[in-house]
């Protein structure tokens, strides 16, 4: 039976009506997403569409349950998504229908051909089936094999093995020829040979479909040959290069592979911006080109087939990025007419938040408002967190004014103020101040201006000049140069001089901040641990954890971002050690982690936060006093140890997790320290003793750990029987978790980065979800967490280290705790049931800011920029501290004027 819209709209529709006849208990979809699959089930089969529903209300449900009505009128799907999220789209996928068939995936090319193209058995498993009806995830980074001039050749050999099959028989066994001895070498090649192997084996698939396409044979012949005898391919290497068809074509080959797709879902689809004719080198991967080749260049779609783009933030620095969106899901939207409306919203926004008190302006702002909504309207389903009804009764017993785009939230700022942080004797005065003055005086400076100053000194002012008055300087000993009279003009002679100036203040500030260090055997002081920003931070987080909060860390730099987890760890561990509590962490034996042990004694000290063993005494009682309490730890944990074997050999045995692999003694024994973690983190977490682990809450904990941590790490296979070989890669999995995370510490604050692996990611995060065990502080660098990760189960509050200048940056990291079954959900339901008593729960953000900085400017600017923002995606058609200036009786128009795109509730 061939696919079509119309049978997949009656699947959706019948999806959708089934789920509602069921118990509110047994419903895997809410309301709202019924009344948005409704909506899509009328839509889609005339475009594609744009799902934009507002971070954490379940947009990945949605389109799980458009992809099984696909499936279930017999067509194919292809789901992109970053490669982080993959585990949650099938986790969601089960959820929605444990019956649905498993997605096959693409993570990137190479890791496929090496992981499948070896064996038969998993090439027919695994390979695509054009002909038949599937579904895959494929990553966001998916992409044909980069070529360089120095490459293997096996890269660019796809387009030559497609004419190798399609050459006569007679042709490949002529080994005097090219093509036959190119047959030679892929009928002789080894089992290693996972590159050649593999293109060989897409060939042969591809090659039936090349031989009606003279358009592709041309392109294919027009390539110079693949040479194995010559031994010299630089020619075809070179045609995989800017202006070269070698990987366009290899691209439209791998597509032919891959087949067509009649649904197209984009997650992130905001991250596909980029244009394909832009060479992707690293820094075009990172905006968004990588993407757009993979849904425009590789993945094809039939004349009806129809994309759905799914992003919560479909617009970020400007309105007109919604035009891009709509585009690039193929909506069919007027370009013209849509750039008209935008330039209107975007002019009446402006103009009225100045005068909110002028009826004109506000009349236009109304005007403008429905005219964009009308638009798009056809294109667009959204549905806003305030729509919630939840957050409608939150907002009611709360008392909190109309007009707000998230009532439930409650924004405050953190001012670092300079003096009271400081203090005025304090030399870091000093090397902000020249911090912030030579950030002052570079503005306006080029890089070719700052082309001849040492790497040390541009990294600086790159890092200073974009507003991050923060403790990434790097040190040099070179001065900077200003250029002779004539060189340079002079008014570009003057900034660099100026900056000169302050940066030899800066090193001279700097200087003095390292000599004032005493000297201390064994310890290893750093300055910057003391920076007014790190310490600002840990007061306001640990106003929290202090109250049993877990709290959720973004910040940009690596460097200050590690030294605030080291700080944080260090002060938990002075705090049990003060209280004779056992902890994981060796501050003692770590000579950094004791330089900041001695300089946060003082401080704790003088806080009053210490009243037992550390209230007095020296650094040598501090360490003795440390070194007992992870002692006491050691002991605790090897009574642990040993009641951890004996599950981890079942483990080994059982088919649905390690069974059929090989005995594996170091991976056995890093299990058993995992687990032992898992089981001491909740114990310590829920007493002050520290004599037993009783045998009844040992195998409750084993049974949550396995279904937790490690079955979702083995690849969540369900129960079907592990082969040798499946087994094998399940090992594999595990191991790279293992090498990337020590197992036998519990951090009280654990550091998400880019080069945290993806297995280790997924551990963070059920680890962080977990009430009550640790880390009590997830920190991630803002690339790496802000997007798809849920990390709300058990965290409320998030705190914004450094500034942004994009508010959909700061709308995603806010949205990893606000989402649909969040902690703060079951505090606002607990509190509204017991009659809205007392201090309302709100989800918490803190943002810090260096007053009277270039770090207060970004935070002003991205704010005025925040306007437009709310004006289109959070029906806030002002600025928050206008409202005050309407006219009465203005209000609820502007209210009902403000751009919705709810779909239709279901009668």
């Amino acid at each position: 039976m061939s696919f079509s819209w119309a049978r997949a709209a009656t699947a959706l529709r019948r999806l959708v009506t089934e789920d509602a006849a069921k118990s509110r208990e047994e419903q895997h979809l809410d309301d709202g997403q019924r009344a948005s699959l409704t909506w899509m089930a009328e839509r889609l089969p005339q475009s594609g569409v744009v799902l934009a529903d507002e971070v954490g209300t379940g947009k990945t449900r949605i389109a799980c349950a458009v992809v099984h009505a696909v499936l279930e009128a017999c067509g194919r799907a292809a789901v992109v998504v970053p490669h982080g999220l993959m585990h949650q789209w099938i986790a969601e996928s089960r959820k929605l229908r444990a019956s649905s068939p498993a997605p096959k995936d693409l993570t990137t090319f190479t890791e496929f051909l090496r992981e499948v193209s070896p064996n038969e058995a998993s090439w027919k498993d695994f390979s695509p089936r054009p002909d038949e009806s599937e579904w895959w995830l494929i990553s966001h980074g998916f992409r044909a094999p980069l070529v360089r001039s120095n490459s293997n050749w096996w890269r660019a050999a796809l387009p030559a093995f497609v004419e190798l099959y399609l050459a006569s028989r007679a042709e490949r066994e002529d080994a005097r020829t090219r093509i036959g001895k190119l047959h030679r070498m892929i009928e002789n090649a080894r089992a290693s040979w996972w590159g050649w192997n593999g293109m060989a084996r897409i060939a042969s698939e591809v090659a039936p479909r090349v031989r009606g396409r003279r358009d592709l044979r041309k392109r294919i012949e027009a390539l110079p040959p693949l040479s194995i005898a010559s031994q010299n391919n630089d020619a075809l290497l070179a045609q995989f290069g800017n202006s070269g068809d070698g990987r366009p074509l290899t691209e439209e080959l791998l597509g032919l592979w891959l087949g067509e797709f009649d649904l197209l879902v984009i997650d992130e689809a905001h991250k596909s911006r980029g244009e394909v004719d832009v060479e992707d080198t690293a820094l075009g991967a990172a905006s968004g080109t990588v993407l757009a080749r993979l849904v425009d260049a590789v993945l094809k779609q039939p004349e009806n087939g129809r994309r759905l783009c799914l992003t919560a933030t479909p617009m970020e620095l400007e309105l007109s990025q919604w035009l891009d969106l709509l585009g690039r899901a193929r909506s069919g939207l007027d370009h013209e007419r849509g750039r008209q409306v935008v330039k209107r919203l975007h002019d009446a926004a402006s103009r009225a938040a100045v005068a909110p008190d002028e009826g004109s302006r506000l009349d236009e702002l109304c005007a403008a408002a429905r005219d964009f909504t009308k638009t798009l309207a056809p294109h667009v389903t959204r549905r806003r967190r305030d729509e919630d009804p939840l957050v409608t009764s939150f907002r009611t017993g709360a008392a909190l004014p109309e007009g707000l785009p998230h009532p439930h939230r409650r924004l405050q700022r953190v001012q670092i103020g300079w003096t009271e942080t400081v203090g005025q004797s304090s030399p870091w005065l000093d090397v902000l101040f020249a911090a912030e003055c030579m950030s002052q005086s570079a503005r306006g400076l080029t890089l070719k201006d700052t082309a001849d100053w040492p790497r040390a000194v541009r990294d600086a002012y790159t890092k200073l000049s974009a507003g991050h008055v923060s403790i990434d300087l790097s040190e040099t000993s070179e001065p900077l140069r200003v250029p002779e009279p004539g060189v340079v003009d002079d008014h570009t002679r003057g900034k660099i001089a100026r900056a000169t100036y302050w940066y030899r203040r800066l090193r001279d500030g700097r200087k003095r901040v390292l000599e004032g260090l005493p000297p201390v055997n064994g310890a290893e002081l750093d300055p910057d641990a003391e920076h007014p920003r790190i310490l600002a931070a840990v007061k306001e987080i640990e106003g929290w954890t202090l109250k049993r909060e877990k709290v959720l860390v973004f910040g940009v730099f690596l460097r200050p971002l590690r030294l605030l987890r080291d700080v944080l760890n260090v002060r938990h561990a002075l705090r049990a050690a003060d209280a004779g509590r056992p902890i994981a962490h060796a501050v003692h034996t770590d000579a950094s982690l004791l330089g900041i042990a001695l300089r946060q004694l003082e401080r704790l000290r003088a806080e009053g936060a210490l009243s037992g063993r550390l209230s007095t005494g020296n650094g040598a009682e501090m360490r003795r006093a440390l070194a007992d309490s992870h002692k006491a730890y050691e002991r605790l944990r090897d009574k642990v140890r040993r009641r951890a074997k004996k599950p981890v050999v079942a483990w080994r045995i059982d088919p649905s997790l390690l069974g059929g692999a090989p005995v594996d003694r170091e991976l056995e024994g890093a299990l058993e320290d995992h687990l032992v973690s898992f089981v001491l983190d909740d114990f310590l977490a829920t007493t002050s003793e520290s004599d037993e682990v009783t045998d009844e809450r040992f195998d409750v904990l084993t049974a949550e750990f396995v279904e937790e941590r490690l079955r979702p790490l083995l690849g969540e296979l369900g129960d079907e029987d592990a082969n040798e070989e499946q087994a094998v890669l399940r090992q594999e999995a595990l191991r790279a978790l293992l090498e990337d995370d020590d197992g036998r510490q519990s951090f009280h604050a654990r550091l998400l980065q880019g080069a945290t692996r993806w297995e280790t990611r997924r551990y963070l995060q059920a680890a962080f979800n977990r009430p009550g065990a640790s880390p009590w502080v997830l920190i991630a660098q803002s690339q790496v967490g802000r997007e798809g990760l849920n990390l709300h189960e058990s965290c409320r509050v998030v705190v914004q280290f450094h500034a942004e200048w994009n508010p959909a940056v700061l709308e995603q990291q806010i949205g990893r705790v606000d989402r649909k079954g969040s902690l703060w959900e079951q505090r606002a339901q607990k509190w509204l049931a017991e009659g809205a008593q007392g201090e309302p729960p709100f989800v918490e953000v803190r943002q810090l800011i260096f007053e009277g900085t270039y770090d207060a400017f970004q935070w002003d600017r991205v704010m005025r920029r925040q306007h437009v923002f709310d004006a289109s995606l959070f029906g806030s058609l002002l600025p928050a501290d206008a409202w005050d200036r309407v006219p009465e009786g203005r209000l609820e128009e502007l209210l009902a004027a403000a751009p919705s795109f709810r779909p239709p509730r279901l009668k």
